[in-house]
């Protein structure tokens, strides 16, 4: 056995090893970063994970002495670059851009060279812009529960386009169609654009889209929009209810956008960056910026960021399952 001094002089020194890791720890923090950190763009140059991290990435380069990098490492809807990030080293130099793919992708692209949740933390989030519901305008519905109530008398002849099977345009509407009991059939484009422009063709009667992409064409009368996907009704449509008003609770359709790391990332550097970003993003000219975009500055912790990607992934798992989704069909 043991003896009583024995097991004090243990105990003291594991309590010394775990004090001077965490000085380690908290030292290599504050000398963060000493070189350049890559953000790793999933997507192609020109797309929304490139013009929102940019002036972050400007910002976090005046505020923290190294250049942030956009490193574009494109393909296979995001997931090329994401694996590459889940396999760096967790130092805080790799870190990936996300979007609302990301949360998406596990329930949609069959198996994955990583597991979202394990393999990565959040740092934090950049902005969010939410889906508005729009119609064709010859179509007889001024609201969510016109359209419901159309559908429900009609069930199976509307149908509502999407940017694709399995995107989150996709999986919201079927998750609309679960809640309110209702039958349409699903048309899936090659994009939004494609979509947009048959939906104003009328060869489709509806669709969930971004505020931005729509909002030209719908004071031009080309489209009705007729509910905000989103908690709280939008600066852009402020007549217009939201889905939750209309009696779906915590129904939301968000473009997301943030920051992520891997997973053994310290988290005193996960907290520097945190703390990093938060400031960058009130900064005049990047709001400006991401407005423009049609989206909203998002500021939070990364403790609840990490949380709220684990929630999302949920969300999205649950319809696919409950409409049986097969990637590739």
């Amino acid at each position: 056995m043991i003896s009583l001094k024995k097991s004090l002089e243990l105990i003291a020194s594991i309590l010394a090893c775990s004090f001077i890791g965490n000085v380690a720890t908290s030292a290599h923090a504050q000398n963060y970063p000493a070189k350049p950190v890559r953000i790793i763009s999933p997507f192609a140059p020109g797309g929304p994970t490139d013009l929102l991290s940019r002036p972050v990435g400007a910002k976090l380069h005046e505020a923290l002495g190294q250049p942030f990098i956009l490193d574009y490492k494109a393909g296979a809807a995001g997931v090329i670059g994401a694996e590459y990030v889940a396999k760096s080293p967790p130092d805080g130099y790799t870190i990936l851009v996300i979007t609302g793919s990301f949360g998406v992708a596990p329930a949609t692209s069959g198996s994955l060279p990583y597991d979202s949740q394990r393999d990565f933390t959040g740092i934090s989030p950049l902005a969010r812009g939410h889906s508005v519901l729009v119609v064709h305008p010859r179509l007889p519905v001024k609201g969510l529960k016109d359209l419901v109530a159309l559908a429900r008398t009609q069930p199976g002849k509307l149908n509502y386009a999407s940017s694709g099977a399995g995107s989150i345009i996709h999986l919201g509407m079927e998750r609309l169609k679960l809640a309110a009991r209702i039958d349409m059939l699903h048309v899936p484009y090659k994009g939004v654009a494609p979509a947009m422009q048959d939906l104003m063709g009328g060869y489709v009667d509806l669709m969930f889209v971004g505020a931005s992409p729509s909002i030209g064409h719908i004071k031009a009368g080309k489209l009705r929009v007729i509910a905000v996907a989103s908690p709280q009704r939008s600066n852009a449509f402020p007549d217009i209810p939201t889905v939750v008003e209309m009696g779906f609770p915590g129904f939301e359709i968000t473009s997301s956008y943030g920051f992520i790391a891997p997973a053994a990332t310290p988290r005193a550097i996960v907290t520097r960056l945190n703390e990093a970003v938060s400031k960058a993003l009130v900064h005049a000219d990047v709001k400006k910026t991401y407005t423009s975009f049609g989206v909203d500055v998002w500021i939070d912790t990364a403790e609840r960021y990490t949380a709220w990607l684990a929630e999302d992934i949920v969300r999205w798992n649950t319809v696919a399952k409950a409409i049986n989704f097969q990637p590739g069909l």
